[in-house]
Protein backbone atom coordinates (compact mmCIF):
# COMPACT_ATOMS: atom_id res chain seq x y z
CA UNK A 1 0.00 0.00 0.00
CA UNK A 2 2.55 2.38 1.17
CA UNK A 3 4.54 1.73 -2.24
CA UNK A 4 1.73 2.77 -4.39
CA UNK A 5 1.60 5.67 -2.31
CA UNK A 6 5.15 6.75 -2.89
CA UNK A 7 4.08 6.17 -6.56
CA UNK A 8 1.64 8.75 -6.32
CA UNK A 9 3.99 11.27 -4.38
CA UNK A 10 6.35 11.21 -7.09
CA UNK A 11 3.68 12.26 -9.66
CA UNK A 12 2.68 14.60 -7.21
CA UNK A 13 6.39 16.04 -6.86
CA UNK A 14 6.50 16.45 -10.45
CA UNK A 15 3.30 18.66 -11.43
CA UNK A 16 4.41 20.66 -8.63
CA UNK A 17 7.74 21.34 -9.93
CA UNK A 18 6.20 22.17 -13.57
CA UNK A 19 3.64 24.38 -11.90
CA UNK A 20 6.55 26.55 -10.20
CA UNK A 21 7.63 27.62 -13.55
CA UNK A 22 4.58 29.63 -13.36
CA UNK A 23 5.16 32.43 -10.57
CA UNK A 24 7.55 33.74 -8.11
CA UNK A 25 5.54 33.63 -4.84
CA UNK A 26 6.30 30.65 -2.68
CA UNK A 27 6.33 30.14 1.19
CA UNK A 28 7.95 27.35 3.45
CA UNK A 29 6.40 25.63 6.41
CA UNK A 30 8.98 23.09 8.08
CA UNK A 31 7.89 20.21 10.60
CA UNK A 32 9.45 18.19 12.95
CA UNK A 33 7.93 14.58 13.49
CA UNK A 34 8.79 12.76 16.73
CA UNK A 35 7.98 9.98 18.62
CA UNK A 36 5.52 12.25 20.68
CA UNK A 37 4.27 15.01 18.26
CA UNK A 38 4.07 16.87 14.93
CA UNK A 39 5.81 20.63 15.38
CA UNK A 40 5.45 23.42 13.46
CA UNK A 41 9.59 25.16 13.75
CA UNK A 42 9.28 27.51 11.26
CA UNK A 43 5.94 29.01 9.45
CA UNK A 44 4.60 31.27 7.06
CA UNK A 45 1.71 33.26 7.63
CA UNK A 46 0.82 33.24 3.79
CA UNK A 47 -0.02 29.75 4.24
CA UNK A 48 -3.76 28.71 4.98
CA UNK A 49 -4.62 26.32 8.00
CA UNK A 50 -2.59 23.10 7.95
CA UNK A 51 -3.84 19.26 8.66
CA UNK A 52 -1.44 16.74 8.97
CA UNK A 53 -2.46 12.88 8.84
CA UNK A 54 0.55 10.42 10.02
CA UNK A 55 0.06 6.27 9.59
CA UNK A 56 1.64 2.93 9.04
CA UNK A 57 0.44 -0.54 7.55
CA UNK A 58 0.41 -2.72 10.67
CA UNK A 59 0.95 -6.76 9.56
CA UNK A 60 0.10 -8.90 11.81
CA UNK A 61 0.45 -12.82 12.90
CA UNK A 62 -1.35 -14.22 10.13
CA UNK A 63 -0.70 -11.25 7.44
CA UNK A 64 -3.22 -9.43 7.51
CA UNK A 65 -2.66 -5.81 6.80
CA UNK A 66 -4.23 -2.33 8.69
CA UNK A 67 -3.98 0.91 8.94
CA UNK A 68 -2.97 2.81 11.93
CA UNK A 69 -3.47 6.62 12.28
CA UNK A 70 -0.64 7.81 14.58
CA UNK A 71 -2.17 11.50 14.06
CA UNK A 72 -5.06 13.40 12.04
CA UNK A 73 -5.55 16.87 12.37
CA UNK A 74 -4.89 20.67 12.78
CA UNK A 75 -2.22 21.60 14.64
CA UNK A 76 -2.88 23.95 17.76
CA UNK A 77 -0.85 26.15 18.87
CA UNK A 78 1.53 24.52 16.34
CA UNK A 79 1.59 21.02 17.24
CA UNK A 80 -0.16 17.75 16.99
CA UNK A 81 0.60 14.84 19.19
CA UNK A 82 0.87 11.43 18.48
CA UNK A 83 -2.07 8.98 19.48
CA UNK A 84 0.33 6.55 20.36
CA UNK A 85 3.95 6.03 20.04
CA UNK A 86 6.52 3.35 17.66
CA UNK A 87 8.04 0.70 19.82
CA UNK A 88 10.73 0.25 16.30
CA UNK A 89 11.97 1.80 13.29
CA UNK A 90 8.45 2.27 11.29
CA UNK A 91 7.91 2.89 7.71
CA UNK A 92 5.18 5.97 7.90
CA UNK A 93 3.00 7.80 5.54
CA UNK A 94 2.82 11.12 6.35
CA UNK A 95 -0.11 13.52 4.84
CA UNK A 96 -0.02 17.40 4.79
CA UNK A 97 -3.44 18.82 3.45
CA UNK A 98 -3.41 23.26 3.31
CA UNK A 99 -6.94 24.47 3.68
CA UNK A 100 -9.70 22.62 2.48
CA UNK A 101 -7.74 20.53 0.33
CA UNK A 102 -8.75 16.31 0.69
CA UNK A 103 -6.42 15.30 -1.26
CA UNK A 104 -2.93 16.31 0.76
CA UNK A 105 0.29 15.55 -0.38
CA UNK A 106 2.27 12.89 0.78
CA UNK A 107 5.91 11.72 1.73
CA UNK A 108 7.32 8.48 3.35
CA UNK A 109 9.91 8.35 6.37
CA UNK A 110 11.15 5.94 8.93
CA UNK A 111 9.96 7.16 12.69
CA UNK A 112 12.31 5.77 15.18
CA UNK A 113 11.53 5.69 19.03
CA UNK A 114 14.33 8.41 19.79
CA UNK A 115 14.45 9.47 16.26
CA UNK A 116 12.95 13.04 14.46
CA UNK A 117 11.43 13.36 10.67
CA UNK A 118 12.09 17.08 9.18
CA UNK A 119 10.07 18.01 6.17
CA UNK A 120 9.05 20.93 4.91
CA UNK A 121 5.86 22.26 3.09
CA UNK A 122 6.44 24.27 0.24
CA UNK A 123 3.56 26.48 -0.85
CA UNK A 124 2.47 28.30 -3.86
CA UNK A 125 -0.94 28.15 -3.69
CA UNK A 126 -4.26 25.88 -2.44
CA UNK A 127 -3.82 23.83 -5.43
CA UNK A 128 -0.02 24.02 -5.80
CA UNK A 129 2.41 22.53 -2.74
CA UNK A 130 4.63 19.97 -2.34
CA UNK A 131 6.10 18.08 0.84
CA UNK A 132 10.22 17.16 0.93
CA UNK A 133 12.35 15.75 3.49
CA UNK A 134 14.75 18.14 4.48
CA UNK A 135 18.98 17.04 5.01
CA UNK A 136 18.73 13.66 6.00
CA UNK A 137 16.65 10.60 4.30
CA UNK A 138 17.03 7.57 6.99
CA UNK A 139 14.60 4.80 5.47
CA UNK A 140 17.04 1.51 6.17
CA UNK A 141 14.48 -1.09 7.96
CA UNK A 142 17.48 -3.80 7.22
CA UNK A 143 21.46 -3.58 7.96
CA UNK A 144 22.10 -6.35 5.63
CA UNK A 145 20.82 -4.42 2.71
CA UNK A 146 21.13 -0.63 3.72
CA UNK A 147 23.51 1.36 1.14
CA UNK A 148 24.38 5.54 2.58
CA UNK A 149 24.45 7.96 0.37
CA UNK A 150 25.87 11.43 1.80
CA UNK A 151 27.34 14.58 -0.15
CA UNK A 152 28.27 18.00 0.30
CA UNK A 153 27.41 20.10 -2.92
CA UNK A 154 28.50 24.07 -2.10
CA UNK A 155 31.47 23.61 -5.23
CA UNK A 156 29.15 22.07 -7.40
CA UNK A 157 29.62 24.85 -10.82
CA UNK A 158 26.17 26.23 -11.30
CA UNK A 159 24.12 25.98 -7.60
CA UNK A 160 25.58 29.30 -6.23
CA UNK A 161 22.55 30.95 -6.85
CA UNK A 162 20.43 27.80 -5.21
CA UNK A 163 22.61 27.44 -2.08
CA UNK A 164 20.64 30.59 -0.20
CA UNK A 165 17.49 29.54 1.40
CA UNK A 166 16.76 33.53 0.38
CA UNK A 167 17.05 32.94 -3.22
CA UNK A 168 16.56 29.14 -4.07
CA UNK A 169 16.17 25.64 -2.83
CA UNK A 170 18.53 22.48 -3.96
CA UNK A 171 17.07 19.16 -4.03
CA UNK A 172 18.44 15.12 -4.72
CA UNK A 173 16.50 12.49 -5.97
CA UNK A 174 17.65 9.06 -6.95
CA UNK A 175 16.07 7.29 -9.95
CA UNK A 176 17.45 3.52 -11.14
CA UNK A 177 18.53 3.68 -14.64
CA UNK A 178 16.31 0.56 -16.40
CA UNK A 179 17.46 -1.46 -18.54
CA UNK A 180 17.11 0.05 -22.33
CA UNK A 181 16.98 -2.87 -24.22
CA UNK A 182 14.16 -5.21 -22.37
CA UNK A 183 13.15 -2.85 -19.59
CA UNK A 184 13.45 -5.83 -17.23
CA UNK A 185 15.38 -4.07 -14.40
CA UNK A 186 13.62 -3.71 -10.97
CA UNK A 187 12.66 -0.22 -10.77
CA UNK A 188 13.89 2.09 -7.68
CA UNK A 189 14.03 5.78 -6.58
CA UNK A 190 14.28 8.37 -3.63
CA UNK A 191 12.04 10.91 -4.12
CA UNK A 192 13.30 14.66 -4.17
CA UNK A 193 15.15 15.37 -0.68
CA UNK A 194 15.66 19.11 -0.02
CA UNK A 195 19.37 19.54 0.52
CA UNK A 196 20.12 22.03 3.86
CA UNK A 197 23.53 23.95 4.16
CA UNK A 198 24.44 22.42 0.99
CA UNK A 199 24.83 18.75 2.72
CA UNK A 200 22.51 15.67 2.40
CA UNK A 201 22.27 11.94 3.70
CA UNK A 202 20.40 9.26 2.40
CA UNK A 203 20.54 5.30 3.15
CA UNK A 204 17.47 3.02 2.13
CA UNK A 205 18.01 -0.42 1.61
CA UNK A 206 18.23 -2.12 -1.95
CA UNK A 207 17.95 -6.07 -2.96
CA UNK A 208 20.88 -5.92 -5.61
CA UNK A 209 23.03 -4.23 -7.50
CA UNK A 210 21.21 -1.00 -9.28
CA UNK A 211 22.66 1.95 -10.99
CA UNK A 212 21.20 4.80 -10.51
CA UNK A 213 20.99 8.38 -11.59
CA UNK A 214 21.44 10.86 -8.80
CA UNK A 215 19.23 14.35 -9.68
CA UNK A 216 20.42 17.14 -8.14
CA UNK A 217 18.01 20.20 -8.96
CA UNK A 218 18.28 23.94 -7.94
CA UNK A 219 14.97 25.72 -8.10
CA UNK A 220 13.97 29.18 -7.62
CA UNK A 221 10.39 30.01 -7.37
CA UNK A 222 9.47 31.12 -10.95
CA UNK A 223 12.83 29.53 -12.10
CA UNK A 224 12.85 26.39 -14.15
CA UNK A 225 15.75 25.38 -12.50
CA UNK A 226 19.53 23.79 -13.01
CA UNK A 227 20.25 20.56 -13.10
CA UNK A 228 22.88 18.16 -12.66
CA UNK A 229 23.63 14.28 -12.77
CA UNK A 230 25.68 11.89 -11.29
CA UNK A 231 25.58 8.27 -11.27
CA UNK A 232 26.63 5.56 -8.92
CA UNK A 233 26.08 1.73 -8.83
CA UNK A 234 24.65 0.95 -5.54
CA UNK A 235 24.87 -2.12 -3.81
CA UNK A 236 23.99 -3.64 -0.34
CA UNK A 237 26.33 -2.97 2.54
CA UNK A 238 28.58 -0.29 0.79
CA UNK A 239 28.55 3.23 1.62
CA UNK A 240 28.62 6.16 -1.17
CA UNK A 241 30.43 9.41 -1.13
CA UNK A 242 30.30 12.70 -3.14
CA UNK A 243 33.02 13.94 -3.74
CA UNK A 244 35.32 16.31 -5.94
CA UNK A 245 35.93 15.21 -9.51
CA UNK A 246 38.61 17.65 -10.68
CA UNK A 247 38.77 21.22 -9.10
CA UNK A 248 36.51 23.12 -11.25
CA UNK A 249 33.20 22.38 -9.53
CA UNK A 250 32.28 19.20 -10.79
CA UNK A 251 31.55 15.93 -8.76
CA UNK A 252 31.03 12.43 -8.51
CA UNK A 253 30.42 9.12 -6.46
CA UNK A 254 33.19 7.49 -4.84
CA UNK A 255 32.58 4.29 -2.48
CA UNK A 256 34.06 3.30 0.89
CA UNK A 257 35.05 0.17 0.06
CA UNK A 258 35.83 -1.92 -2.79
CA UNK A 259 32.68 -2.97 -4.77
CA UNK A 260 31.15 -2.69 -8.35
CA UNK A 261 30.92 0.66 -8.69
CA UNK A 262 34.57 1.46 -7.93
CA UNK A 263 35.76 -1.35 -10.22
CA UNK A 264 32.88 0.60 -12.79
CA UNK A 265 32.98 3.53 -12.21
CA UNK A 266 35.52 5.36 -10.08
CA UNK A 267 38.74 2.69 -11.95
CA UNK A 268 38.38 4.95 -14.84
CA UNK A 269 36.24 8.13 -13.63
CA UNK A 270 39.20 8.71 -11.05
CA UNK A 271 41.72 8.15 -13.61
CA UNK A 272 44.42 11.48 -13.09
CA UNK A 273 44.14 11.72 -16.89
CA UNK A 274 40.20 11.38 -17.28
CA UNK A 275 40.59 14.13 -13.82
CA UNK A 276 42.65 16.40 -16.06
CA UNK A 277 40.38 15.93 -19.17
CA UNK A 278 37.42 17.45 -17.11
CA UNK A 279 39.27 20.29 -15.83
CA UNK A 280 40.05 21.21 -19.14
CA UNK A 281 37.30 21.18 -20.65
CA UNK A 282 36.05 22.98 -17.48
CA UNK A 283 38.30 25.90 -18.17
CA UNK A 284 37.63 25.54 -21.97
CA UNK A 285 33.81 26.90 -21.23
CA UNK A 286 35.22 29.89 -19.32
CA UNK A 287 37.18 31.12 -21.83
CA UNK A 288 35.35 32.80 -24.89
CA UNK A 289 34.34 30.57 -27.73
CA UNK A 290 36.45 32.37 -30.43
CA UNK A 291 37.51 35.69 -31.49
CA UNK A 292 34.51 37.26 -33.63
CA UNK A 293 37.41 37.95 -36.43
CA UNK A 294 38.14 34.13 -36.22
CA UNK A 295 34.81 33.28 -37.16
CA UNK A 296 34.17 35.63 -39.94
CA UNK A 297 37.42 34.13 -41.12
CA UNK A 298 36.47 30.96 -40.91
CA UNK A 299 32.88 31.60 -42.98
CA UNK A 300 34.47 33.22 -45.78
CA UNK A 301 37.01 30.42 -46.28
CA UNK A 302 33.95 27.94 -46.69
CA UNK A 303 32.06 29.80 -48.46
CA UNK A 304 35.13 30.82 -50.94
CA UNK A 305 35.51 26.86 -51.31
CA UNK A 306 31.97 25.64 -51.16
CA UNK A 307 31.63 22.98 -53.91
CA UNK A 308 28.58 22.51 -56.18
CA UNK A 309 27.95 19.40 -58.04
CA UNK A 310 29.16 19.31 -61.60
CA UNK A 311 25.75 18.66 -62.76
CA UNK A 312 24.44 21.78 -60.67
CA UNK A 313 27.30 24.33 -61.91
CA UNK A 314 24.44 26.47 -63.29
CA UNK A 315 22.78 26.87 -59.79
CA UNK A 316 23.60 30.68 -58.67
CA UNK A 317 24.24 30.68 -54.96
CA UNK A 318 25.20 33.13 -53.37
CA UNK A 319 27.60 33.80 -50.70
CA UNK A 320 24.43 34.65 -48.23
CA UNK A 321 23.07 31.29 -48.88
CA UNK A 322 26.60 29.20 -48.35
CA UNK A 323 26.89 30.99 -45.54
CA UNK A 324 23.83 29.23 -43.84
CA UNK A 325 25.13 26.01 -44.44
CA UNK A 326 29.18 25.76 -43.28
CA UNK A 327 30.19 24.32 -40.46
CA UNK A 328 30.83 27.02 -37.70
CA UNK A 329 34.47 26.96 -36.09
CA UNK A 330 35.23 24.36 -33.73
CA UNK A 331 35.95 25.41 -29.77
CA UNK A 332 37.93 24.37 -27.59
CA UNK A 333 35.38 23.40 -25.29
CA UNK A 334 33.32 21.41 -27.98
CA UNK A 335 37.03 19.11 -28.72
CA UNK A 336 37.65 18.87 -25.18
CA UNK A 337 33.91 17.41 -24.68
CA UNK A 338 34.27 14.98 -27.62
CA UNK A 339 37.68 14.10 -25.83
CA UNK A 340 35.77 13.12 -22.83
CA UNK A 341 32.75 11.24 -24.38
CA UNK A 342 35.37 9.26 -26.51
CA UNK A 343 37.69 7.77 -23.28
CA UNK A 344 34.55 7.56 -21.48
CA UNK A 345 33.19 5.06 -23.60
CA UNK A 346 36.50 3.85 -24.76
CA UNK A 347 36.98 2.96 -21.23
CA UNK A 348 33.13 1.64 -20.00
CA UNK A 349 33.71 -0.58 -23.36
CA UNK A 350 36.95 -2.31 -22.05
CA UNK A 351 35.36 -2.98 -18.91
CA UNK A 352 32.55 -4.28 -20.71
CA UNK A 353 34.84 -6.60 -22.31
CA UNK A 354 36.74 -8.15 -20.20
CA UNK A 355 33.44 -9.24 -17.68
CA UNK A 356 32.07 -12.82 -18.12
CA UNK A 357 29.31 -11.91 -16.13
CA UNK A 358 25.83 -11.34 -18.55
CA UNK A 359 23.76 -8.94 -15.67
CA UNK A 360 27.58 -6.97 -15.09
CA UNK A 361 27.51 -7.05 -18.79
CA UNK A 362 24.25 -5.31 -18.97
CA UNK A 363 24.91 -2.79 -15.89
CA UNK A 364 27.64 -1.32 -17.62
CA UNK A 365 25.86 -0.97 -21.09
CA UNK A 366 22.85 0.88 -19.23
CA UNK A 367 25.18 3.05 -16.76
CA UNK A 368 27.19 3.74 -20.22
CA UNK A 369 24.11 4.97 -22.08
CA UNK A 370 22.65 6.90 -19.17
CA UNK A 371 26.04 8.72 -19.26
CA UNK A 372 25.25 9.86 -22.54
CA UNK A 373 21.73 10.74 -21.81
CA UNK A 374 21.92 12.77 -19.15
CA UNK A 375 25.75 14.54 -19.70
CA UNK A 376 26.29 18.16 -20.80
CA UNK A 377 28.34 17.77 -23.70
CA UNK A 378 26.86 18.66 -27.27
CA UNK A 379 29.14 15.78 -28.82
CA UNK A 380 29.09 14.16 -32.08
CA UNK A 381 30.82 11.38 -30.68
CA UNK A 382 27.21 10.00 -29.07
CA UNK A 383 25.91 8.08 -32.27
CA UNK A 384 29.06 6.57 -33.33
CA UNK A 385 29.42 5.23 -29.37
CA UNK A 386 26.41 3.97 -28.70
CA UNK A 387 26.55 1.72 -31.40
CA UNK A 388 29.90 0.57 -30.68
CA UNK A 389 28.77 -0.19 -27.23
CA UNK A 390 25.65 -2.45 -28.10
CA UNK A 391 28.41 -4.33 -30.62
CA UNK A 392 30.45 -4.83 -27.66
CA UNK A 393 27.44 -6.09 -25.60
CA UNK A 394 26.24 -8.31 -28.59
CA UNK A 395 29.55 -10.46 -28.23
CA UNK A 396 27.73 -11.41 -24.76
CA UNK A 397 24.44 -12.00 -25.78
CA UNK A 398 22.83 -14.84 -27.15
CA UNK A 399 21.59 -14.92 -30.72
CA UNK A 400 17.69 -14.67 -29.89
CA UNK A 401 18.38 -11.42 -27.65
CA UNK A 402 20.75 -9.73 -30.38
CA UNK A 403 17.80 -10.39 -32.78
CA UNK A 404 15.21 -9.14 -30.69
CA UNK A 405 16.97 -6.18 -28.47
CA UNK A 406 20.66 -4.99 -30.02
CA UNK A 407 20.25 -5.34 -34.17
CA UNK A 408 16.86 -2.90 -34.30
CA UNK A 409 18.87 -0.86 -32.19
CA UNK A 410 21.83 -1.02 -34.01
CA UNK A 411 19.95 -0.31 -37.13
CA UNK A 412 18.24 2.61 -35.25
CA UNK A 413 21.25 4.07 -34.61
CA UNK A 414 22.72 3.28 -37.55
CA UNK A 415 19.81 4.97 -39.20
CA UNK A 416 20.40 8.26 -36.98
CA UNK A 417 24.07 8.86 -37.86
CA UNK A 418 23.16 8.48 -41.93
CA UNK A 419 21.03 11.14 -41.54
CA UNK A 420 22.83 13.27 -39.98
CA UNK A 421 25.45 12.89 -42.28
CA UNK A 422 22.86 13.65 -45.15
CA UNK A 423 21.56 16.60 -43.61
CA UNK A 424 25.44 17.84 -43.37
CA UNK A 425 26.06 16.56 -47.19
CA UNK A 426 22.73 17.48 -49.18
CA UNK A 427 23.20 20.92 -49.77
CA UNK A 428 22.15 23.60 -52.02
CA UNK A 429 24.11 22.85 -55.22
CA UNK A 430 23.99 18.90 -54.94
CA UNK A 431 21.75 16.78 -57.02
CA UNK A 432 18.52 15.93 -54.59
CA UNK A 433 18.00 12.49 -54.40
CA UNK A 434 15.63 10.42 -56.36
CA UNK A 435 11.98 8.98 -54.54
CA UNK A 436 9.65 6.76 -55.70
CA UNK A 437 6.23 7.36 -53.57
CA UNK A 438 2.57 6.54 -53.19
CA UNK A 439 -0.01 9.06 -52.92
CA UNK A 440 -3.02 7.97 -50.63
CA UNK A 441 -5.39 6.21 -53.44
CA UNK A 442 -1.54 4.31 -54.12
CA UNK A 443 -0.40 6.21 -57.06
CA UNK A 444 3.49 6.11 -57.65
CA UNK A 445 5.32 9.29 -57.84
CA UNK A 446 8.59 9.74 -58.99
CA UNK A 447 10.77 12.76 -58.12
CA UNK A 448 12.83 12.47 -61.84
CA UNK A 449 8.72 12.83 -63.40
CA UNK A 450 7.52 15.90 -61.43
CA UNK A 451 10.54 17.55 -62.48
CA UNK A 452 10.70 16.93 -66.08
CA UNK A 453 6.98 18.49 -66.54
CA UNK A 454 7.91 21.93 -63.99
CA UNK A 455 10.71 24.33 -63.43
CA UNK A 456 10.68 24.37 -59.77
CA UNK A 457 9.60 21.83 -57.76
CA UNK A 458 9.20 22.53 -53.66
CA UNK A 459 9.77 19.16 -51.66
CA UNK A 460 8.26 19.76 -48.13
CA UNK A 461 8.15 16.83 -45.27
CA UNK A 462 5.11 17.44 -43.20
CA UNK A 463 2.91 15.04 -40.49
CA UNK A 464 -0.45 15.37 -39.29
CA UNK A 465 1.09 16.58 -35.54
CA UNK A 466 3.12 18.85 -36.92
CA UNK A 467 1.88 22.53 -35.82
CA UNK A 468 4.36 24.41 -37.75
CA UNK A 469 3.78 22.25 -40.94
CA UNK A 470 0.15 22.91 -40.69
CA UNK A 471 0.42 26.73 -40.29
CA UNK A 472 2.25 26.97 -43.36
CA UNK A 473 -0.27 25.38 -45.39
CA UNK A 474 -2.00 28.42 -46.47
CA UNK A 475 0.91 30.22 -47.39
CA UNK A 476 2.03 27.55 -49.69
CA UNK A 477 -1.65 27.47 -51.33
CA UNK A 478 -1.76 30.64 -52.43
CA UNK A 479 2.04 30.56 -53.30
CA UNK A 480 0.75 27.48 -55.51
CA UNK A 481 -2.46 28.85 -56.52
CA UNK A 482 -0.23 31.58 -58.00
CA UNK A 483 2.42 29.73 -59.52
CA UNK A 484 1.35 26.37 -60.56
CA UNK A 485 0.90 27.40 -64.20
CA UNK A 486 4.24 28.42 -64.53
CA UNK A 487 5.96 25.75 -63.59
CA UNK A 488 5.91 24.77 -60.35
CA UNK A 489 4.78 22.43 -58.33
CA UNK A 490 4.51 20.92 -54.51
CA UNK A 491 5.56 17.37 -53.32
CA UNK A 492 4.68 17.33 -49.33
CA UNK A 493 5.85 13.98 -48.03
CA UNK A 494 3.63 12.71 -44.96
CA UNK A 495 6.31 10.97 -42.70
CA UNK A 496 2.99 10.03 -39.82
CA UNK A 497 3.14 6.95 -38.03
CA UNK A 498 -0.23 6.10 -39.51
CA UNK A 499 -2.15 5.69 -42.41
CA UNK A 500 -4.93 6.69 -41.05
CA UNK A 501 -3.62 10.07 -39.40
CA UNK A 502 -2.55 10.82 -42.72
CA UNK A 503 -5.25 10.78 -45.24
CA UNK A 504 -7.35 12.01 -42.17
CA UNK A 505 -4.84 15.24 -41.97
CA UNK A 506 -4.82 15.22 -46.13
CA UNK A 507 -8.17 15.35 -46.35
CA UNK A 508 -9.17 17.94 -43.80
CA UNK A 509 -6.54 20.62 -45.33
CA UNK A 510 -7.65 19.59 -48.50
CA UNK A 511 -3.93 19.31 -50.20
CA UNK A 512 -4.08 20.66 -53.89
CA UNK A 513 -0.81 19.71 -54.34
CA UNK A 514 1.00 16.43 -54.62
CA UNK A 515 0.87 14.59 -51.37
CA UNK A 516 2.22 11.35 -50.92
CA UNK A 517 4.02 9.32 -47.92
CA UNK A 518 6.66 5.97 -48.29
CA UNK A 519 4.36 3.30 -47.77
CA UNK A 520 4.83 -0.44 -47.33
CA UNK A 521 1.86 -3.32 -47.58
CA UNK A 522 -0.52 0.01 -47.28
CA UNK A 523 1.01 1.13 -44.22
CA UNK A 524 3.44 4.42 -44.01
CA UNK A 525 6.80 3.25 -42.77
CA UNK A 526 6.84 6.33 -40.52
CA UNK A 527 10.01 8.99 -39.82
CA UNK A 528 11.96 5.97 -38.35
CA UNK A 529 11.95 3.96 -40.99
CA UNK A 530 11.39 6.11 -44.36
CA UNK A 531 14.17 5.82 -46.38
CA UNK A 532 13.37 9.57 -48.34
CA UNK A 533 13.87 11.54 -44.81
CA UNK A 534 16.91 9.41 -44.16
CA UNK A 535 18.34 9.98 -47.98
CA UNK A 536 17.18 13.70 -47.07
CA UNK A 537 18.78 14.34 -43.89
CA UNK A 538 15.32 15.22 -41.98
CA UNK A 539 15.90 15.92 -38.51
CA UNK A 540 12.86 18.25 -38.04
CA UNK A 541 9.48 19.01 -39.85
CA UNK A 542 8.53 21.16 -41.49
CA UNK A 543 11.56 20.77 -43.63
CA UNK A 544 11.63 22.12 -47.38
CA UNK A 545 13.84 21.64 -50.40
CA UNK A 546 13.75 23.55 -53.48
CA UNK A 547 14.78 21.60 -56.76
CA UNK A 548 15.33 22.95 -60.10
CA UNK A 549 14.27 21.58 -63.24
CA UNK A 550 17.89 19.59 -63.65
CA UNK A 551 17.02 18.18 -59.78
CA UNK A 552 19.62 20.48 -58.09
CA UNK A 553 18.91 21.70 -54.92
CA UNK A 554 18.53 25.62 -55.18
CA UNK A 555 17.82 26.52 -51.34
CA UNK A 556 16.69 24.32 -48.08
CA UNK A 557 15.43 25.28 -44.44
CA UNK A 558 14.06 28.09 -45.46
CA UNK A 559 10.96 30.51 -44.86
CA UNK A 560 7.48 30.76 -46.94
CA UNK A 561 8.75 34.27 -47.14
CA UNK A 562 12.13 32.80 -48.61
CA UNK A 563 10.36 30.98 -50.93
CA UNK A 564 7.95 33.81 -52.20
CA UNK A 565 11.18 35.63 -53.34
CA UNK A 566 12.75 32.22 -54.77
CA UNK A 567 9.47 32.19 -56.56
CA UNK A 568 9.57 36.01 -58.03
CA UNK A 569 11.82 34.76 -60.78
CA UNK A 570 9.09 31.98 -62.08
CA UNK A 571 6.34 34.64 -61.66
CA UNK A 572 8.49 37.39 -63.61
CA UNK A 573 9.35 34.71 -66.54
CA UNK A 574 5.55 34.46 -67.14
CA UNK A 575 4.59 38.04 -67.73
Amino acid sequence: MLRVLRAIGLIAVTLFFISCQSTRVESFARFTLSNESVRLVQGDANIPPISVMVSYVKTDEKNNQSIVILADGRLVDGELLLRENVDKPTEVLITVSVGNDEDGREITSVLKPNGNVDFVLRYMSPISYGMYLVGNDHQSLDENSRFSLVGNIRSLDGFEPYLSEDSGRVYVALTSVGSILDGSRKPFYVRFLMVEAGEFSIDRDIDEPTPVRIEIYGSEAGDSGFVEFLHAILEPGVNYRIVPLGSNGKLAVQADRDSIHSRFVSSWQFDPEFVSLVDQWMDSREQLPTVEKDVIEHSERLVRSYQSAEECAHVNLTNEVKSQFVKPLPTTYQSKGNELVTRRSAALRKILRDTQDLESARMIFDLSWALIDDDEIDSDRDVDERIATLLELEQKMDQAFVEKFITPKVDEYERERDTVLSNTSLLPGQIAPEFTLTTISGDEVTLSEVLSKNEMVLVDFWASWCGPCIRSFPALKRMYSKNKDHGFEIVTISVDDSFEDWKTASKMHRLPWIDVGDTEDGELKGWAAAPSAKDYGVMWIPNKFLIDKKGCIVHKHFSDDDLKKMLSSLDAGSK
